[in-house]
């Protein structure tokens, strides 16, 4: 007895390090003690979700603002709906906030099977899931308060990834891509291929790796609960069928921009074949474009041709679906990378950043006459000022009524399109 009571405290103190040093996010305050080898609370209570409140509206906006640009960028390499994912680690994590997203970074409570395995983090006192062996029991003092010898399992190790980025590549690259799961990703393209909407594919993806044993309360359950999430937060928004350059089923026409201030411009473009909608005839004018996007756009509507061998980034693949404009877009100089060999296609593009790349484009080679700034937050010494002007002094672009161009902000799908039919119809491109 003496020796379970030296073990008690032992453990108290150790648990109670956990809360005080090293914790990894804002939401430790949330947790409630972990159980530990006590008369009175016993082990495994509340271990999955054991959280004294429900992480707050602004908690829940800041996780999906953070995963957002991981699951995008999953998706574009993998093939798997970026709503699935990021509504599956809002399910599994609790918005990040369970033991295992806490002190593991694992958003999907992916296990790793064995006894003290590598790379992997142990969540103790949850209930016995090892029928393949007894795991021996130090006390068992009644329902959801049993203490188990936790030096026995091997069912209750996670995998340890090094951020939230990790884990998301983990899961759309290596787990949905093996035997079991890969089948639904091909179904998910050939279902948008076939006219299925985004928000069925999606759905239907979840239902598929359910089935196959992601889930093992079944298709229909994990459909409606992740749908629920989706919906939720029209995560769907985040989901690009060939990530935006797929043409709408009616060519040109889009349900979504009827009355919309860019509409004409919006349908001339579409027409031209310049900028493409998706496969649900939707066109999402105030989606913000990528970098990558971007650089397919250009690349159509400038008519791009190779200067040579292709220019290669880290960061993408050879079969990244617009690995080829890319390329085209560097070879010319018209847009460059980020640093470090990478060119960030998943990233925002924004205002300043498209003034730029037009003035690149050689589009307005002259600069703007006169040295007073129109904008009052454009600053005399801002990197893309001279851009900024020359495209405003000839109309192409232009700024808010309150005197603003707002920068930093990312064009969004409506706002190129307007700028590309300005230089058109200023003949600033051979018709």
């Amino acid at each position: 007895m003496a020796k379970l009571t030296s073990k008690i405290v032992l453990s108290i103190v150790l648990v109670f390090s956990l809360f005080t040093v090293g914790t990894q996010s804002a939401y430790a305050a949330l947790f409630d003690p972990l159980p530990f080898e006590d008369r009175e609370l016993g082990r495994n209570s509340n271990t999955y979700l054991a959280m004294k409140n429900r992480p707050t509206t602004q908690e829940q906006q800041r996780f999906i603002q953070e995963v957002v640009p991981y699951a995008v960028r999953a998706s574009e390499q993998w093939g798997v709906p970026a709503s699935a994912i990021i509504g599956m680690s809002v399910l599994e994590s609790g918005y990040g906030t369970t033991r295992i997203a806490h002190y593991a970074n694992n958003l999907f409570g992916i296990k790793v099977w064995g006894f003290n395995p590598a790379n992997a983090w142990q969540l103790k006192g949850q209930p016995d899931e090892d029928f393949e062996r007894a795991i021996p029991i130090i006390e068992n003092l009644g329902p959801d308060r049993i203490i188990f010898d936790e030096s026995q399992r091997r069912d209750n190790w996670y995998r340890q990834f090094n951020s939230y980025e990790d884990a998301f590549n983990f899961l759309a690259g290596t787990l949905l891509q093996n035997q079991r799961y890969g089948f639904a990703r091909e179904k998910y393209q050939s279902n948008l291929t076939n006219g299925m909407s985004i928000e069925d594919a999606s759905r239907q993806y979840l239902f598929d790796i359910a089935n196959a044993g992601y889930n093992h309360l079944g298709g229909s359950y994990y459909r409606d609960a992740v749908g629920r999430i989706m919906n939720q937060w029209n995560l769907f928004e985040y989901d690009r069928q060939d990530n935006g350059s797929t043409k709408s089923t009616n060519g040109s026409v889009f349900r979504d921009v009827n009355g919309h201030w860019a509409e004409e411009s919006i349908l001339f473009a579409a027409e031209k074949g310049w900028l493409n909608g998706h496969s649900d005839q939707t066109f999402r004018p105030n989606n913000h474009l990528t970098r990558a996007q971007a650089a397919t756009i250009l690349s159509n509507f400038l008519n791009l041709q190779s200067e040579g061998t292709p220019v290669r980034f880290n960061d993408i693949s050879t079969n990244f679906w617009a690995f080829d404009a890319v390329s085209l877009v560097a070879q010319n100089n018209i847009m460059n990378g980020t640093g470090n060999g990478n060119f960030s296609p998943s990233t925002d593009v924004t205002r300043a950043q498209v003034a730029q790349i037009f003035y690149n484009a050689g589009f307005y080679s002259q600069p703007a006459q006169g040295g007073t700034r129109a904008f009052t937050d454009v600053r005399d010494d801002h990197w893309a000022l001279v851009a900024i002007e020359t495209m405003r002094q000839k109309g192409i672009i232009n700024g808010y009524s309150d005197g603003t161009f707002k920068p930093n902000q990312p064009m969004t799908r409506a706002q190129l399109a307007a700028i590309i039919h300005r230089l058109y119809e200023n003949n600033e491109i051979n018709k």
